[in-house]
């Protein structure tokens, strides 16, 4: 008879929580999933998991997806940006959160990681460190403010019952991002021949297979209320479209857009999305708000305190996101070609 799971994962079959479950199965862990397609789940992961099927928010799933559990993983979450993804990305990413907290703690869950993104965390003229959390939610961008207020619930949650510690993963690359996430529709712009020119954007990118190493390290050894932040390389995206080019064989962008020309074309996408009910939030406001912000990370603090630091290449990463994209124009997914001329920022 198969012992009881002891782990929960919410979004065990997206982008990031499929590697996390895979590396909990290779470890050993007996595992419980919460998710909505038992079909895809078992398409990823055989009968190896146990699963639960439901909604984020809802109460009944989750109260019997916590009964027995001692880890939650909660890396369930909606990862958009434009106006029209608003009240759904509050709907899962603050009031699924909500729930989900509230039936661990119901349950007698003792540990709570929680998954949030460090693009919330903010500092000037200096590299953002993990205390850099701000005392107001950012402006402009309903995906980070509903990372804002999730993550200040999952801190208030914690309690002599229940811990719960933040991971705040950077930018993740690699294979399985469906969506795909933002980070990964850069590649495959990138591979489509849908970039001419770029602008001046700082980020920091990390391996997704690390950030789920990250995880089971934050769920091992992290520290109530502490937050630790997952990310591996400071590039400007110019660097990161240059190294993608050279795995792609094609040529990368060489020019600038100036940030009113890319502010403008934003807002023209936001009013179509918003009067067509469709697009991809490639180009809308939002993402032109961040084209000229620069986010790097100071990561010399976290990885000693729960023995992790990134071990997996940014190359590696990117060729493998790229294989992955490849892959599934071959197996009949939608297409991805190839074009080697310049191409435009999104």
């Amino acid at each position: 008879m198969r012992a009881s799971p002891k782990v929960l994962v919410t979004g065990g079959t997206g982008f990031i929580g499929r590697h996390l479950v895979r590396q909990l199965l290779r470890n050993g862990e007996h595992v419980r999933l919460l998710c909505r397609s038992v079909r895809k789940a078992e398409a990823l992961f055989g009968e190896a998991p146990e699963i639960v099927t439901g909604d984020i928010a809802s109460c009944p799933a989750l109260a019997a997806a916590c009964q027995g559990i001692q880890t939650v993983y909660h890396v369930a979450g909606l990862y958009e940006f434009g106006a029209r993804h608003r009240s759904e990305l509050w709907r899962v990413n603050v009031e699924g959160t909500r729930a989900v907290l509230s039936a661990a703690r119901g349950a007698g869950v003792s540990r709570v990681v929680h998954c949030s993104t460090a693009g919330i965390l903010s500092a000037r003229g200096r590299l953002v460190r993990e205390d850099d959390f701000p005392d107001h939610p950012p402006a402009g961008c309903g995906y980070k403010i509903s990372k804002w207020h999730a993550e200040r619930l999952a801190l208030e949650a914690n309690g002599s019952r229940m811990e719960v510690v933040i991971a705040s993963p950077t930018a993740p690359i690699g294979s399985g991002d469906e969506r795909p996430t933002p980070t990964g529709r850069m590649i495959l712009d990138l591979m489509q021949g849908r970039f001419p020119g770029c602008s001046r954007t700082g980020l920091n990118l990390v391996a997704v297979e690390d950030v789920a190493t990250g995880l089971l390290a934050i769920g091992r050894s992290g520290i109530r209320r502490r937050r630790y932040i997952l990310g591996h390389e400071n590039l400007w995206l110019e660097e990161f479209l240059g190294r993608a080019a050279r795995l792609i064989g094609c040529r990368a962008p060489k020019a600038w857009v100036p940030w009113p020309v890319v502010a403008a074309a934003g807002l023209v996408g936001d009013l179509v999305e918003l009067a067509t009910g469709k697009g991809t939030g490639r180009l809308c406001w939002e993402t032109a708000y961040f084209a000229r912000q620069v986010q790097f990370f100071d990561l010399s603090r976290n990885p000693g305190s729960i023995g992790w630091q990134a071990a997996n290449g940014l190359d590696s990463a990117i060729a493998e996101s790229v294989d992955w994209f490849r892959s599934r124009d071959s197996s009949g997914a939608k297409a991805v070609h190839v074009s080697r001329k310049n191409y435009i920022s999104p």
